[in-house]
């Protein structure tokens, strides 16, 4: 079976070798993908540190894009790190297996997020402990693996 016309939905074997490949690919195409587009979006050091408008409606459509811009950048590197993570597991064996419970991640989840390191209910569980905890701080894997 090619490459192109493999579906990872009709295979019967949880993270088989061609499964695997499948992700590796995808993975590593949405990588390249960052990487290219994060030379147009630099975020320039001095980027925060624009001139003064007269105008306080100028200065705060440009303190405004100056966030939206932050924000942007900042999600663009959190998911290249995330990927960056998902290729290692892929490259240990671990791929497809839920970083907290061990229990499979599932292979739709993977087609919608295969940079995902939580089962469906480890993530509902993650989302929770970062809502309702009184810690600021909560160690996610994402911390605790960069």
């Amino acid at each position: 079976m090619a490459q192109q016309e493999y579906n990872p939905l009709n295979d019967h074997v949880y993270m088989s070798s061609q499964m695997k490949l499948f992700f590796k690919k995808k993975l590593q195409e949405e990588l390249e993908r960052l990487n290219r587009e994060d030379s147009f979006y630099p975020f320039p050091a001095d980027f925060e540190e624009h001139q003064p408008q007269a105008d306080p409606i100028d200065q705060s459509t440009i303190e405004n894009l100056c966030q939206t811009h932050r924000a942007f950048y900042e999600h663009e590197k959190l998911l290249s790190r995330q990927i960056e993570l998902a290729l290692r597991r892929l490259a240990s064996g671990n791929y497809g297996y839920c970083v907290i419970t061990g229990e499979p991640i599932g292979v739709q989840r993977l087609m919608a997020a295969p940079y995902t390191p939580y089962c469906l209910d480890a993530q509902k569980n993650q989302e929770k402990l970062k809502r309702f905890s009184p810690l600021p701080n909560i160690i996610t894997y994402q911390q605790q693996y960069a």
